[in-house]
């Protein structure tokens, strides 16, 4: 026997020969029915079709991904835009500032602390009224979120244009949701809520004097794009 047949035939050490089922069963996979995973037929029969990362995943957080991946988690939804409403309290709120927040900035006014922001690359504006309203702006160098929240009526709502985005925002201009008491990163706010940095600001300094801007609605948004968005992703 030649040298070159034997080492043909020859069997390393620590690597057993497969059988050809072993060999199937290594190759013969199928899809994941919610990524582009390939997976073994078993793992598929004992997940409901889903791979190891994917059963792992709420079915919440799973319809957010699918959102994500055709593109609808960035437009709202039919039932965000019928619930598109302007807030009772914005004809005669009086918006003061949060006093955690601003308690050591060197400002006095609801006024005055959009004039600073609008000095800053990054930041926010935190608003309240005596009657638990709060008004939250979120900032970048490029895009920025307005949202409202009553705890007495239970509202939150977020302004929404034609100019918002409708695509994934960059991850270095995602806007951050903060505590309004200290300002600590808490969560990331959905693409589509992001509008234009100067037309947000415009849309603050306008609800400080109780007047509508054109154009923009308040809607009610879902609870699971807030828990599932990531920085770059939702």
């Amino acid at each position: 026997m030649s040298i070159h047949r034997m080492n043909r035939s020859r069997v390393r050490p620590g690597y057993p020969r497969r059988s050809a089922l072993q060999i199937m069963a290594m190759t013969d996979r199928v899809k994941c029915i919610e990524c582009d995973r390939m997976i073994l037929p078993q793992t598929a029969a004992d997940n409901d079709g889903l791979c190891g990362r994917c059963v792992q995943k709420s079915p919440e957080h799973r319809e957010f991904e699918r959102q994500v991946a055709d593109g609808s988690a960035f437009m709202p939804s039919d039932k965000e835009r019928a619930s598109s409403r302007f807030p009772h309290e914005f004809f005669s709120a009086r918006w003061e500032l949060q006093p955690d927040y601003y308690a050591e900035r060197n400002v006095h006014s609801a006024i005055a602390a959009i004039a600073a922001a609008k000095s800053e690359s990054v930041g926010n504006v935190f608003l309240v009224t005596g009657t638990e309203g709060h008004l939250n702006l979120g900032f970048t160098e490029r895009y920025a979120v307005c949202e409202y929240a009553n705890q007495e009526s239970g509202e939150f709502r977020c302004a929404y244009s034609e100019s918002n985005l409708r695509c994934q925002v960059p991850k270095e201009l995602h806007v951050a949701k903060a505590c309004p008491c200290c300002g600590v990163v808490m969560t990331w706010y959905p693409s589509r809520f992001h509008m234009p940095r100067d037309k947000a600001f415009l849309v603050l300094e306008n609800l400080v004097a109780n007047r509508h801007t054109p154009g923009v609605d308040w809607l009610e948004t879902d609870d699971f794009s807030y828990w599932f968005t990531d920085r770059g992703r939702g």
